[in-house]
């Protein structure tokens, strides 16, 4: 399994390459990437959160609980006084980091239903009804949000099965096919569960179609696109050198 700093650095890597595939594309302006950026690289580390031992997933909640309490504040600044919006900030704070923190820990079970694609799903869909929702983002950039999440947790998923490979012995590790599963075959609940609380947050979700739209592009946009991707795809050749090779080399023999 790759530890933290091989999926930060990966994130980091996968997420400038989405988001400036998408800004050469013309789908996002310029004053987005950053954001964007940032939100690929949180989804990049978010399938761990079900890791309560580790050090990372602790400030990941920290994390979450402060971005959580800002977000809850902010269009609250015109009703209460300083005093009264600080006590709210530090009630959710709190809330979220030890509260939720505990019970999430509970009821979960690491490379479980979050190492699957109802992970992916529930958190895409979760940031994009926040950044409709509560940041009071059109739709067309809150589903782009939503995207990059995905792509930055699929980039997680995916990172996992390929440490899942011993190349230099030709052997699958018994991890193989833990991670970019569809749901959690060993907790059936909990899948069931992930599933309601997609099926949930679509329902809630803002109108997608302008944002479809958008995606179905025309012939100059699509070239401009299919280009980007090539040049990334290139680009992450270069990086992991001979490993697709391997890895195409030695799956067959598993």
């Amino acid at each position: 399994m790759a530890n933290f700093q091989t999926h930060l650095n990966v994130g980091i890597l996968a997420s400038a390459g989405a988001t400036l595939g998408l800004h050469v594309a013309g789908l996002v302006p310029g004053s987005d990437t950053l954001a964007l950026f940032a939100l690929g690289v949180i989804g990049s580390l978010l399938p761990d959160i079900d890791s309560d031992t580790s050090k990372p997933v602790n400030g990941l909640f920290s994390v979450l609980g402060a971005g959580l309490a800002f977000a809850m504040t902010l269009p609250l600044t015109d009703r209460f006084l300083p005093l009264e919006l600080t006590l709210i900030w530090v009630g959710v704070f709190l809330c979220v980091r030890y509260g939720f923190f505990e019970i999430f820990t509970r009821f979960t079970v690491h490379r479980g239903v979050w190492h699957s694609w109802l992970g992916i799903a529930a958190t895409s869909l979760a940031a994009t009804n926040i950044a409709y929702w509560m940041w009071g983002q059109p739709p067309e950039s809150a589903w782009t949000a939503g995207l990059m999440v995905g792509i930055g947790y699929f980039t997680h998923l995916c990172l996992d099965e390929l440490f899942s490979v011993d190349l230099f012995n030709s052997r699958l590790k018994r991890s193989f096919g833990t991670a970019l599963k569809p749901f959690s075959f060993d907790d059936r609940w909990s899948s069931l569960s992930m599933l309601a609380v997609c099926v949930a947050l679509a329902w809630v979700a803002p109108d997608a179609h302008s944002w479809m739209d958008r995606l179905d592009l025309d012939g100059v946009q699509f070239d401009r696109l299919a280009e980007g991707v090539r040049e990334q795809v290139s680009a992450a050749k270069l990086v992991f050198g001979d490993w697709f090779s391997r890895l195409r080399d030695l799956l067959p023999l598993g």
